[in-house]
């Protein structure tokens, strides 16, 4: 017969430990920091609003800045990988649209959150250095697509700028739709895309 004693103290009986969901995670953070300011959320106020313990939300995320920028490499590999997948026959503008559309059609379980992170790193122009090397990095990919489709140098200037004026619509076109858009964050941005020309 056991004691009381011989029982873990604690909320928690003996077992694994309960799973974590970071996106949930980062959807508490992005509601708070949307809410009440970035600069004024602390990772324990994150921790507690989300129910899980300080150690176990800086095991998922070091610092506040990566509970914002989470989704910046899913919307990346599915960009990339429309690049990769398009016709090589296909002009460079337009494989570039239909990457740009399947980049930002984010998972219906996403779409929230990518409103919240996107208003949140507006309204703290800060927090854009942390996701720069991977926009930089996806900005000179894409000036290499342009470059080898339209057989021109990455260096021409007509490539640079048409590539970086496409990134930069956009961008502009998923804040565009974080504060003001209804509807789905691809359609808003095929919109913007068409603006171009």
């Amino acid at each position: 017969m056991s004691s009381t004693s011989d029982r873990p103290t604690g909320d928690r009986l003996t077992g694994r430990p309960r799973t974590i969901d970071p996106d949930a995670v980062s959807l508490v953070a992005l509601r708070l920091f949307d809410e009440r300011g970035f600069d004024t959320v602390s990772m324990d106020d994150v921790a507690a609003a989300a129910g899980v313990s300080r150690r176990s939300l800086f095991r998922l995320f070091p610092n506040k800045a990566a509970l914002v920028w989470g989704g910046l490499d899913d919307f990346a590999a599915r960009f990339r990988a429309a690049l990769h997948d398009s016709p090589a026959d296909e002009a460079s503008s337009t494989a570039l649209r239909a990457a740009y559309r399947i980049g930002a059609t984010f998972p219906d379980d996403a779409v929230e959150v990518t409103r919240h992170r996107l208003r949140v790193i507006r309204a703290n122009p800060s927090l854009e250095h942390v996701g720069a090397a991977t926009v930089t990095s996806l900005t000179d990919e894409i000036v290499r697509f342009v470059a080898e489709r339209d057989g021109a140098t990455p260096d021409d200037l007509a490539v640079s700028v048409r590539a970086h004026a496409l990134a930069a619509a956009a961008s502009a076109a998923l804040t565009w739709w974080a504060l003001h858009g209804d509807g789905r964050p691809e359609d808003v941005v095929e919109r913007a895309l068409g603006l171009l020309g």
